[in-house]
């Protein structure tokens, strides 16, 4: 699940322009794909801030295959993920995600359906002065499930803050029904 999402907008005031710049970006990435540098938002020395992060964690198996997902319900008791999960949450901001049909292999484009941007909860790690960062994902809901079975786990705008500040949220984060998505078929 969620193995590339959109940062792009035609909107010049959207709130995803000011977190791209934020990030330090100067020229506007459309698609993220695992590895690609792309923004976070993060609780840092008290202040939220957005900077950018490399998506996916250097799998110990093989670090040429990163980590780009971890299953909510597991991430809290897994070695790999807890520390980050407990001490590095961010979100990461997304004008939707794909997902290709696993029978027709048909790609799918999934959007908010009341607003232009979605927060995917996600954890980062630093690997020496190099953030990276996974997102969580959890068991698909009505508006996904026959597409595949997991999506992110999406936070209302309004909840960001709190699932990066108070450290009990992302339980309830991660159970709350999610967001309503639409989806949209896209060629090629």
């Amino acid at each position: 699940m969620c193995g590339r999402y959109t940062v792009f907008t035609q909107n010049d005031d959207s709130l995803m322009l000011t977190l791209l710049e934020q990030a330090g970006f100067t020229e506007m990435p459309t698609d993220i794909r695992p590895t690609d540098a792309a923004p976070v938002i993060a609780y840092t020395d008290g202040k939220i801030r957005s900077k950018f992060a490399y998506w996916g964690f250097p799998s110990p198996e093989d670090p040429s295959k990163p980590v780009i997902n971890s299953r909510s319900e597991t991430a809290g008791v897994k070695r790999f993920f807890k520390d980050a999960l407990f001490y590095r949450r961010c979100v990461i901001p997304a004008t939707g995600f794909y997902e290709w049909s696993r029978e027709t292999k048909l790609k799918y484009l999934f959007n908010a359906r009341d607003s232009e941007m979605m927060f995917m909860a996600g954890a980062y790690n630093e690997y020496g002065p190099v953030k990276k960062f996974v997102i969580f994902t959890r068991e698909a809901d009505d508006d996904i499930a026959d597409i595949h079975n997991r999506m992110p786990v999406l936070l209302p705008q309004e909840r960001v803050r709190q699932y990066l500040t108070d450290t009990s949220y992302y339980e309830k984060a991660f159970i709350t029904a999610p967001l309503r998505i639409t989806r949209t078929l896209v060629s090629g």
